[in-house]
This record gives C-alpha cells, structure tokens and sequence, in this order.
C-alpha cells in the first residue's frame, strides 16, 4: 500500500550491466512537495566504463576512482529511503539497476514498491508528441540536466507532482489512483 511519502530515484550506469551504477540522484517527495534531494557517485565494479555510456551520462572511471561502492552506502541510501514508494522515470531501468544492486551484494532491503513517471506522463499528457523525460520537463516547464542524476531524480519528481496538479489530486497516492496506474512490487 503506497503511502504519501514518495521517493524519485535516478540511476547512471557505467556498462550496459545492470551491476555498474556510477551515479544515483534521489529526490524526497511528501504530497506535492520536494522537501530532500540526495546524490551520489559509486564506484562500478572494477571501474570499469564503457564508451557509450560515459558519451550519454558524461561520468568517468576518473570521476569514480576515488568513491565508495554502492555496498558502502547502501545503508546511507536505504535511510534516505526509508519505506517510502519509489518514482522512476522508465522505471523497469532503474528497478533492474537497484534489484540487481540488491540481489549482487546480498544486501538487506526493504520490499519496495514502485510506479513510473512514463506511464503516469502518458495518462496526464497523452497528446505529447514522446514521453521521454526531456520531452515532458519541456511540456511542464522544468528544468532539466539531462542524464545528471540528481537533476533526473528531481525532474522525475517534478513530473509526478505536475501530474497530480494537472488532475486535481493532493498528493502523488491520489494522482496514481486517479490515473487507474498501477503500483508495482520490487521483488
């Protein structure tokens, strides 16, 4: 059961490996307010980057030498956390990242619940010529760094509370039940 506290999540990765997070954004949203943002540079395994990536996002292995590995502040993430229901926007990519986070390193988690900012995008603004997330930051007037975690997160959480306003709804639990999405289980 989602509760009023959401939490907009934003992962880079180094490597097309769902393993190789090097960036996580998070933005704190409890009814149609941002009231904490977060981020972090993580070390991906062996430091390792791939071109591709490093050309999208624009991070790398020097940007990360020096940081900790997700294991090492994974407990700092999980507080900043806390039991809320994550936002994503395409969130079947960034719960792929943080389950095989997860799963990878045997960490403790709790059994989080999720929704995406693209479906609930497509139900507020259906007549959007795309739902990426620059697209609809555009529609909505919000900034954007594009592939900057941080600015991603906010964006994201930007968009569920646009979404919300545009349908009456005080809070992002009543936007998604207005919009008939679903919430969905980490597992």
């Amino acid at each position: 059961m989602p509760s009023n506290r959401w939490v907009a999540i934003d992962f880079e990765t180094a490597t097309r490996e769902a393993t190789s997070a090097c960036a996580l954004g998070i933005a704190v949203i409890e009814g149609l307010e941002i009231v904490d943002e977060a981020a972090w540079l993580i070390r991906p395994p062996f430091n390792d980057y791939d071109y591709q990536n490093t050309a999208v996002h624009g991070l790398s292995a020097e940007d990360t030498e020096d940081e900790p590995e997700f294991e090492e502040v994974w407990g700092e993430i999980r507080d900043a956390i806390g039991r809320a229901t994550l936002l994503a926007h395409n969130a079947p990519f960034d719960m792929r990242v943080l389950r095989a986070l997860i799963a990878t390193r045997e960490l403790a988690a709790p059994d989080y619940e999720y929704a995406c900012t693209v479906a609930l995008s497509r139900r507020a603004w259906p007549s959007l010529r795309n739902h990426r997330l620059d697209t609809v930051c555009e529609h909505c007037g919000i900034d954007l760094v594009h592939h900057e975690a941080e600015s991603d997160a906010r964006a994201c959480a930007r968009v569920a509370i646009e979404g919300a306003r545009s349908v009456g709804a005080s809070n992002v639990d009543q936007a998604m039940q207005v919009l008939g999405l679903q919430i969905r289980r980490l597992v």
